[in-house]
């Protein structure tokens, strides 16, 4: 059994696990993503934690979609012409699926018991689906959708045919005596578990093959349910996607059974399967072993490895959120300012503005240059003054330009320039308030365009603004994205590790190895000769070890890393030798680095060189 890669996530509060679907749907801004989830395919959904994959699977349930006021939402809902059942995975069943017999099960029971307690969930799932469908749940919707009609003896006849071939025995017949028959279910497959395990093998066989329960399969039991509801509601060819929720806290076997049955679903079903980036099974997707993407099933990725990628996003959320308190629609670079890293097209088109001699990336380049001797000569090899960057031709050069001024910003922001003639450390100065990292598109690059992180840094930042005030200072935004950073490095800290690290003070030990990483980068920037292509993002080489592979692939689960896939359909990972990655910039804050990917270097190199101690050493050594 594979070990599970679970990663937690800062701002729990703002989870949509525990919301109700009309929850969810009062405050849902459709990412760009949600467009290709609602096809009606086989999907898998991969984003690390907070990414929005649980909001965007509440979504598809009828009460989110009835309840969804969204300026889009109608468009949404006539694009949907499949019924749906949302099946959480939940920690706490999971543990108890595992936990089954207490440890004295023969695999095969075990794997037997499991799979009857996972199939009782789905059909209770499904069971939920279709008192959706009839209203059952919601009498009152603001925007009926997909609605059916069925007579009480009509339900009792489903109820009845669906107690036989499940071996159920409801108290009435109804959908909701049927769905706490399979609560009931669930207790007496724990309680037969325990049985076995007092017992022991001795006629064990036998005992299994009796309980007719343990012998339903969770994709052929739906499907039938599926058809005997359609039937009676008069859709004979109608389709039912079930929407598998964070499958990564999950046992391997339900993620390895899911991800193979993608190449055979019953053509009445749809699979859609929310899955962190990282997960061993994903091997199982690999053409030649199971579901090819783009025939078998659409991939979705819910991160973004440009940062720009995100901001259309951000953006709409942000005005949500203003709307959600009753604040005027203020445009989020008028209320939060202007980045430092922020050099568009429009700077450098208009005469005067901040390329110009008085501007602010004018006055920083001319002060670079007089201060900094490596970056000066660097100017001069390109045949660049920076006393008339304004005047320079908007094309090959006026791009240079524009990339490496972000570099310039941390460069001159971290460093000291007393005395040039200094080594390393003798140019770097401390900032207690990062204030560098302000500004609206600096906000919407550090957030990653994860709406869990957006949501949470905002509301502190809108508590702040109230409805008295237009703006937020730079010191202000500073002080939360420096505490965002904080949080989530102190999370990273609690994240489990491998066996064999579980020693001493190895609980830093993740965390460590990021801080090495961003140490790197600060340094290649502020502190070395200047480049105009410093590095900004690792590749994980085969000289990594094993045990520090497992420590990256809880990193990239929680978005402390963003993998930077060559194509999309390399979204979901197995491995992660030979793959790239950058830093999440929920991070720059405290590791005081660009907002910027950068050229790929190997990562063993690194670590290797690391002054950290003997400990970092250990996960250094080649197994």
């Amino acid at each position: 059994m594979t070990e599970r890669i679970h990663a937690p996530s800062i701002f729990e509060s703002n989870n949509a696990r525990t919301l109700r679907p009309s929850q969810v749907a009062r405050t849902f801004v459709p990412p760009t993503k949600f467009a290709e989830l609602i096809r009606r395919r086989n999907t898998v959904i991969v984003g690390p934690r907070g990414s929005g994959k649980t909001s965007m699977l509440k979504m598809l349930q009828q009460p989110a979609l009835e309840a969804w006021n969204h300026s889009s939402a109608e468009g949404f809902r006539q694009s949907i012409d499949y019924s749906t059942a949302f099946i959480a995975t939940d920690l706490s069943w999971g543990a108890q699926i595992e936990a089954l017999g207490e440890g004295k099960l023969d695999p095969e029971t075990h794997r037997r018991v499991g799979i009857a307690a996972f199939t009782t969930h789905v059909l209770r799932g499904l069971i939920n689906g279709f008192r959706h469908r009839l209203g059952q749940s919601d009498n009152d919707a603001e925007h009926p959708f997909r609605r059916a009609t069925l007579t009480a003896d009509q339900e009792g006849a489903i109820v009845k045919e669906l107690s036989e071939t499940w071996h159920l025995k409801p108290s009435i017949a109804s959908f909701s005596a049927l769905r706490r028959s399979l609560g009931q279910r669930l207790v007496h497959i724990r309680e037969f578990a325990s049985r076995e395990a007092a017992l022991g093998e001795s006629g064990r066989s036998q005992r299994v093959a009796d309980n007719a329960a343990l012998h339903l399969h969770f994709l052929q039991a739906a499907a039938f349910g599926v058809e005997v509801f359609n039937d009676a509601v008069g859709e004979q060819d109608g389709k039912w996607a079930l929407l598998f929720d964070e499958l990564e806290i999950a046992p391997g076997w339900i993620r390895e059974e899911l991800i193979r049955s993608l190449r055979g679903t019953d053509d009445k079903l749809l699979l859609k399967l929310a899955l962190s980036p990282y997960s061993f099974e994903a091997q199982l997707m690999e053409p030649a072993l199971g579901a090819v993407v783009g025939n078998d099933y659409d991939q979705i990725s819910l991160w973004y490895a440009e940062k720009q990628e995100g901001y259309a996003f951000c953006e709409h959320l942000w005005y949500g959120m203003l709307a959600e308190r009753g604040l005027p629609p203020l445009a989020p670079k008028d209320v939060l300012g202007q980045s430092y890293f922020e050099t568009t097209q429009d700077e450098w088109a208009v005469t005067g503005t901040a390329y110009g001699p008085a501007g602010r990336l004018g006055k920083l380049f001319v002060k670079m240059a007089q201060k900094d001797r490596t970056f000066r000569a660097h100017l001069h090899d390109k045949g660049i003054d920076p006393r008339a960057l304004h005047k320079i031709d908007p094309g090959e050069r006026a791009a240079e330009v524009r990339k490496i001024a972000p570099l310039l910003a941390v460069r001159d922001y971290y460093r000291s320039w007393g005395d040039e003639s200094g080594s390393g450390e003798d140019y770097k100065r401390s900032r207690k308030q990062a204030t560098i990292y302000a500004g609206a598109s600096s906000l919407f690059a550090i957030s990653e365009g994860n709406p869990r992180w957006f949501i949470g840094i905002v509301e502190v930042l809108l508590d702040w603004m109230g409805k008295d005030k237009s703006t937020i200072p730079g010191t202000v935004q500073a002080d939360e994205l420096r505490k965002a950073a904080q949080r989530f490095s102190a999370l990273l800290r609690t994240i489990p590790l491998p066996a064999e690290l579980r020693t001493g003070k190895s609980e830093r030990w993740l965390l460590t190895i990021l801080n090495t990483i961003g140490e790197y980068f600060h340094r290649r920037v502020v502190v070395d000769d200047f480049v105009p292509e410093p590095p900004g993002s690792i590749i994980v080489d085969t000289h990594t070890p094993p045990a520090v592979l497992q420590l990256l692939a809880q990193a990239v689960n929680s978005g402390a890393l963003v993998y930077l896939p060559d194509s999309e359909s390399q979204v979901l990972l197995s491995s992660l030798r030979g793959k790239t990655f950058r830093l999440s910039y929920l991070l720059a804050p405290i590791q005081r680095t660009p907002l910027r990917r950068g050229i790929a270097v190997s990562l063993s190199p690194i670590l290797k060189t690391s002054s950290k101690g003997t400990q970092q050493q250990l996960l250094l050594e080649d197994e």
